[in-house]
């Protein structure tokens, strides 16, 4: 493949994460076309952008679409958004897993998705649990190269009110001081960090399964 004909394809462009790493792929002459699968189409546009307005429940029916050489898997959801915990569980694990099938089954070999720290398919804590069972299933579809993001507390400007969320972000950088030792995995990350480390890694692209947490953003 030329240099500068990557094809990358995001689920989760409207996240905090996603909507970075969008802005990152865009700029990266190494890219020739960033497909976004989006249920609202965003509200920019550029050369190299291509936005699928789709709905989510009937994503196999674009499986003709999953044109690219790597896919980014942002996908997520709040508790708050999606309260009853088998919604939940139908995007975040639901969506995330078929969209990678998908991509699997279309030729595309790299995968990177966005997990959690503490993820545990062991784990009794339903979020945890849940993060652990798609990182788990992911790695068994099989891709040549499968990168795993494992931050804590993400930080940023998200396009939608979390009053609770602000103030606890505001907090962060004091309390991550105190974050030493074990505690280190817990700091905080913000948006811009996690979503450069991801480009980075993609830049460096090597066969395997790597999970990559606090010590590598």
């Amino acid at each position: 493949m030329e240099i500068n004909n990557k094809k990358a394809i995001v689920l989760g462009a409207s996240g905090l994460i996603g909507s970075q790493l969008v802005y990152l792929l865009l700029k990266d002459e190494t890219f020739s076309q960033v497909t976004l699968f989006v249920r609202k189409e965003l509200s920019f546009s550029d050369n190299k952008l291509k936005q699928i307005t789709i709905e989510f429940n009937d994503l196999e029916s674009y499986n003709s679409e999953f044109d690219g050489s790597v896919i980014f898997l942002c996908l997520g959801t709040t508790r708050k958004k999606t309260p009853n915990l088998e919604d939940y569980r139908a995007i975040d694990y639901g969506i995330t897993l078929r969209a990678a099938k998908l991509a699997k089954s279309a030729g595309i070999e790299e995968v990177h998705l966005i997990s959690a720290i503490g993820a545990n398919s062991k784990s009794i804590i339903f979020y945890s649990k849940l993060k652990g069972e798609i990182e788990e299933d992911l790695i068994k579809i099989g891709f040549e190269s499968t990168y795993i993001y494992q931050p804590s507390m993400l930080i940023g400007a998200r396009g939608e009110s979390r009053p609770a969320e602000l103030i606890f972000q505001k907090l962060m950088p004091f309390i991550d001081l105190f974050m030493i030792g074990k505690l280190k995995k817990y700091r905080s990350v913000s948006k811009e960090k996690l979503a450069q480390a991801i480009l980075n890694y993609q830049s460096n692209t090597k066969k395997g399964i790597h999970l990559i947490n606090y010590k590598n953003f």
